[in-house]
């Protein structure tokens, strides 16, 4: 599990180290709380330190941990400067560490201890037991849909993406066929891309000829994101029968990754950064053709009926990677076709 350390005097650490008392942590300083929140995978374990912070500070950093409710957390308090802790509590906290023990009663027994609870716990809102026959009240809808959250993406600022790779197999096999004859069916598997990902929030950027990279807006959670993948794997069938001016079955490979990138309207290429290199090197040096591969930093915005179809796939550059299998259709019991 991640364990984050966020507070006004922390140095952001690009890997975790490990302290005395044997547990992987990682800080980050508060400037970047609101930025990170929204790449955190689920369940990540965020203590907030309020050492240094002033009455504000700490006011709006408690407002904008809770409202992840994917996200667990716990308060250090060094100097006792919460006069109400049980508020905390009722907000949502799962540990409050006080003046007596500080940071150093962070250890990796604690956060065991707190997990066990969590683990066995109702989840925050909902009853421990539901009464038999009762239906859990469906979830309100998302205050904004997938497209709209662009209106929040400013061109030339640093946004939160969940970033999709798109790479059609084969390259060098398509590579012999006749120029206009590739580039034509390139643009038509463009054409399919844009379609399936335009209602769901995601729009092509840094494309080349054989695929490229969609970006959906973390502002709505991008949810819509492996969704998306998901569609463009089980509309290949009709894609190939009814679009593509290639021989044969259309094989693509999928990425997903979540990273901060500076955006901008045309992109040729020039803006590079570690999340684009991040999801570039699990797109083309880790993905295998044909399949969807899911980063774990990514695996909070798969909606919750998708997660059973993910399946561990081992670890890449430090992180676990999952292979998102397509649902097959059930097989019909013999006779029911025949009515009997």
């Amino acid at each position: 599990m991640r364990v984050l350390l966020v507070g006004k005097k922390q140095k952001e650490q690009s890997t975790a180290r490990r302290s005395p008392k044997g547990l992987e942590l990682e800080t980050l300083p508060l400037a970047r709380l609101s930025k990170m929140i929204p790449m955190l995978p689920e369940d990540t374990l965020v203590y907030l330190d309020l050492a240094g912070m002033t009455g504000p500070e700490r006011e709006r950093a408690l407002r904008i941990i809770p409202r992840t409710p994917r996200i667990l957390f716990g308060v250090i308090d060094p100097t006792g400067s919460v006069v109400d802790v049980a508020s905390l509590f009722h907000g949502g906290a799962v540990d409050y560490i006080g003046k007596k023990l500080g940071v150093a009663g962070l250890n990796a027994k604690r956060v065991a201890r707190i997990m066990s609870y969590v683990d066995g716990a109702a989840e925050p809102g909902e009853p421990a037991e539901s009464a038999p026959g009762s239906v859990r009240e469906a979830p309100a809808p998302a205050a904004i849909s997938p497209v709209d959250g662009w209106t929040k993406v400013v061109p030339g600022k640093e946004h939160a993406f969940a970033i999709l790779f798109v790479e059609v197999d084969d390259e060098e096999e398509l590579k012999r066929h006749e120029a206009e004859n590739l580039a034509s069916a390139m643009e038509t598997f463009r054409a399919y891309v844009e379609r399936i990902a335009a209602p769901l929030g995601g729009r092509p950027w840094m494309w080349s000829t054989f695929g490229g990279l969609l970006l959906f807006p973390l502002t709505n959670g991008a949810t819509s994101a492996a969704l998306c993948g998901l569609r463009l794997l089980m509309s290949r069938i009709f894609y190939d029968v009814e679009e593509s001016l290639l021989p044969g079955r259309t094989s693509f490979r999928l990425a997903l990754s979540t990273g901060t990138v500076i955006y901008r309207l045309r992109n040729t290429g020039e803006i590079i950064s570690d999340s684009l290199n991040s999801v570039f090197h699990l797109g083309k040096r880790y993905t295998k053709p044909g399949q969807f591969y899911i980063s774990s930093d990514a695996m909070h915005l798969v909606p919750q009926k998708l997660k059973p179809l993910c399946v561990p796939s081992g670890s890449y550059e430090g992180r676990r990677i999952f292979h998102l299998i397509p649902p097959r259709p059930s097989v019909a019991e013999k006779g029911s076709e025949s009515g009997g």
